[in-house]
């Protein structure tokens, strides 16, 4: 069944009445939605934060659908009634609370999910809701009203990015107000108040070039255009198949009366789908992602799988990256399935979205079957692949296949472009982000000071990074459990900082539990923790990058399962798998693999590094010098390929 949550306006009464081959209830919201006058369906009215209320009839009526319809404002938290399982999703919420609208809804998106629930879009059940591009008034923008729409249509798609509003009013050339919190109607009346003139001007109002359409669009209604008309406005200016416009005719009738005009447009945008599958490929997509929405000069719209990164930049997604987070080629084995399922979610994703371009990073187990499906497609548009396979290390073969399914290569290491472009693959150095983000530069005192003393933090911090795979986890923490006992009787003043995804977070807790470890999960207490330390204990992986830019001494160790470390020792052509010694091109950190990853050689090591911290510290940080590359190098190279691809 499906069930229509109703918040304020004419919108959730129109999807209710298109629902008449469907089976629906009804979820009203206390104080925005009035519950006279509707269908005899099941139907009960809830106020903010009694979530278990509400899942109870949601589980009583067998709903499997769900619909977000009509506008609501965020309450004061004065106004919520949080029941237990309220309580728990305001915590699970985070910092969404105190972001945009868009980051907020993604997660109670995910909460719903998380309970088994599929969220639709209102607009499947609505015919005609939209408007084709066009001009809808008898009366039609002047060339100068046409220059201001074009402006303004393009301005409101920037602020979309910031995810505060969707929409400008325009004097001219200029830009007169951007929409905040407060919504349409207030600035529509502060516009009108800081115009000089005493009449005149234009509102454009377009959808967030990242918001989830299923759960939130941009509306106009008749008291739209009244509002406007009160505060003598010219008309206004809509984007095209991605407004709500709530009865057209008398809309228009309005529009018409009072001598306006109503503008559908199409907003020029480019459209990017890009793949991540694990927690590095998430921080790399965020980081391409914000750099690309600062420096170009068309808006861009983001869909695909990531992780919370790229999330918060404001990556639509059709699934999140952890559902794509397995190492080993027994682990893949093991799902493969599920990976087919997802494959050909991919796909059909890609295809109804219809990209102007394609990025994948890294995963290539996952990605290089994409890029090889959408080619044997005929997808004619560019693909680019962010990370290179290690050719240099095994399998040099990976760099001839490579080129006949990817148009561009963005590498991390400077001495990978040539290994490519022998094969005739275009191939760019982009440096690292991690050698760039200014986020792991030395904190000042104070802060490093005040985060001490909030944890209690002594002079013999630790630092554990077990994967952030769950296979990892499962191979890494009883060998560190090990570790951390030995350390407390070898240090009693010893104590454990443990940084971990959001998506791991809840598995990690369960397995520490009575560790006695401090677990974050925030960027920033990930970083202070590192300052803090005297030494890590690390999976191999980029996470030995970030330990290097902050110069942390470190033991990087790593267990697969058997038949995995069997093959890829066979295959392997370097001496080293962690990155810092790759780059360096010499043992620069203790490398503990497979059998040699035992709790008493983690220690031993541990107590080396101690006696040789300062000198290790100051070398640490000039390898990763060497992955620096021009600012916005990956950027400017994808804005390439979407020029050469108009």
């Amino acid at each position: 069944m499906l069930c229509i949550i109703c918040g304020g306006g004419a919108y959730p009464k129109m999807v209710a009445q298109s629902c008449d081959k469907e089976p629906f209830c009804l979820l009203f919201l206390d104080g925005f939605c009035d519950t006279e006058g509707w269908p005899s369906v099941p139907q009960l009215s809830i106020k903010f934060g009694e979530v278990e209320k509400a899942l109870d009839f949601l589980h009583q009526n067998k709903v499997d659908k769900i619909v977000f319809a009509g506008w609501v404002k965020r309450p004061d938290f004065s106004q919520i009634s949080l029941d237990k399982t309220g309580t728990t999703w305001l915590l699970r919420c985070g910092k969404a609370i105190y972001a945009g609208d868009d980051q907020l809804l993604r997660c109670i998106e995910s909460l719903f999910r998380d309970e088994g629930f599929e969220i639709v879009s209102g607009t499947d059940y609505l015919q005609n809701i939209f408007l084709p591009a066009g001009i809808f008034s008898a009366r039609h923008p002047s060339p100068e009203e046409n220059r201001s729409i074009d402006i303004g249509l393009i301005a409101a798609k920037k602020l979309g990015f910031a995810d505060v509003g969707q929409a400008v009013t325009m004097i001219g050339d200029q830009i007169l107000a951007q929409e905040d919190i407060s919504g349409t109607e207030s600035l529509i009346k502060r516009s009108a108040s800081l115009r000089t003139t005493s009449s005149g001007g234009i509102l454009t109002k377009v959808s967030k070039p990242q918001q989830d359409l299923r759960l939130d669009l941009p509306t106009i209604g008749p008291d739209t255009i009244e509002q406007l008309h009160l505060s003598g406005f010219s008309g206004l200016a809509i984007e095209a198949e991605k407004c709500i416009v709530l009865d057209k005719e008398e809309v228009i009738r309005k529009v018409n009366s009072y001598n306006m005009f109503l503008v559908s447009r199409s907003v020029p945008i480019h459209k990017i789908f890009l793949i991540a599958g694990e927690a590095s490929g998430d921080y790399l997509g965020g980081k391409l992602m914000e750099d690309l929405r600062r420096i170009s000069p068309t808006p861009i719209e983001f869909c695909g799988i990531g992780g919370v990164h790229m999330s918060h930049a404001g990556l639509r997604q059709i699934f999140p990256s952890d559902e794509l987070a397995v190492m080993g080629l027994v682990e893949i084995v093991g799902k493969i399935f599920h990976f087919k399922r997802l494959i050909n979610k991919t796909i059909s994703a890609i295809d109804k979205y219809k990209p102007d371009l394609v990025i994948t990073i890294d995963s290539p187990g996952f990605t290089n079957i994409v890029n090889r499906r959408l080619k044997r497609k005929g997808f004619t548009n560019p693909i680019i692949h962010y990370v290179a396979p290690s050719v240099w290390a095994w399998r040099k073969g990976r760099a001839k296949k490579l080129s006949r399914i990817v148009d561009k290569l963005l590498t991390l290491f400077p001495f990978e472009p040539e290994l490519f472009r022998c094969h005739g693959l275009d191939s760019v150095f982009v440096g690292h982000p991690i050698a760039s983000d200014e986020d792991f530069a030395q904190p000042s005192d104070e802060e490093l000071a005040t985060f001490r003393k909030t944890h209690s933090i002594g002079n013999m911090l630790i630092t554990l990074l077990p994967g952030s795979r769950k296979g990892e986890l499962e191979r890494h923490l009883p060998i560190l459990k090990e570790v951390v006992e030995i350390l407390r009787k070898k240090y009693p003043t010893a104590q454990f900082i443990m940084p971990v995804t959001d998506s791991l977070r809840k598995d990690v807790e369960r397995e520490t539990s009575g560790w006695n470890i401090l677990i974050v999960s925030a960027k920033r207490d990930k970083i202070l923790g590192y300052y803090a330390s005297r030494v890590a204990v690390a999976v191999s992986g980029t996470v030995t990058l970030e330990l290097a830019r902050v110069g942390l001494p470190m033991v990087v160790i790593y267990r697969a399962s058997p038949v995995t470390a069997m093959i890829v020792r066979r295959l392997l052509r370097t001496r080293w798998v962690c990155l810092v010694n790759i780059i360096a091109q010499r043992s620069v950190v203790p490398e503990l693999l497979q059998e040699n990853c035992s709790a008493d050689g983690i220690v031993a090591q541990i107590e080396i590094l101690l006696q040789h911290e300062a000198s290790i510290r100051a070398e640490l940080p000039t390898i990763v010098d060497l992955l620096r590359a021009p600012t916005n190098q990956a950027a400017l190279a994808v804005l390439d390929s979407l020029s050469l691809n108009r």
